[in-house]
């Protein structure tokens, strides 16, 4: 009884290893305006950007729902610092996904050996802005997080 004790509490102590490790993210910027301007669905249109008890609500029209934190700061920078980003879309995400695999697959295995932890989280990977267009002046930053996925802040 001892031993079983002993062993689940090993296997306890090294799943909370895993999930603990610091594994570097990418950052993506997503252009939330232009997944609003371009949506058809009319019955998503009213429920793109939506105001919910956790924060703010986006939907990029049926591809990708994300959140913005009550108690995450929106930053608001100058349209002409733009281009000092490089936009992602959510059709080219896969590949993103893709990429960060393979970069930090050395680091993995360094620390687990072959048998590395996979994930599909994409709040494990990334770390998400989507930009929204206030004026023609400024744009609004949101730090998000990839609904329907585990959250780690």
């Amino acid at each position: 009884m001892l031993i079983k004790i002993i062993l689940i509490f090993f296997l306890f102590a090294l799943t909370g290893n895993l999930c603990a490790q610091e594994i570097p993210k990418d950052k993506i910027v997503l252009n939330f305006t232009q997944y609003k301007d371009k949506c058809e669905d009319i019955d998503l249109l009213k429920h793109l950007k939506k105001e919910r008890k956790e924060g703010v609500q986006f939907n990029l029209c049926g591809k990708a729902i994300f959140l913005h934190p009550t108690n995450v700061q929106v930053d608001t920078i100058s349209n002409t610092n733009l281009e000092e980003y490089t936009f992602a879309t959510i059709e080219n995400i896969e590949t993103l996904v893709h990429k960060w695999r393979e970069k930090v697959r050395p680091m993995l295995q360094k620390k687990y050996g072959k048998l590395f932890p996979q994930t599909e989280n994409k709040n494990n990977m990334f770390e998400t802005y989507l930009t929204e267009k206030l004026s023609d002046d400024y744009t609004a930053m949101y730090r998000v997080y990839w609904l329907n996925q585990e959250i780690q802040r």
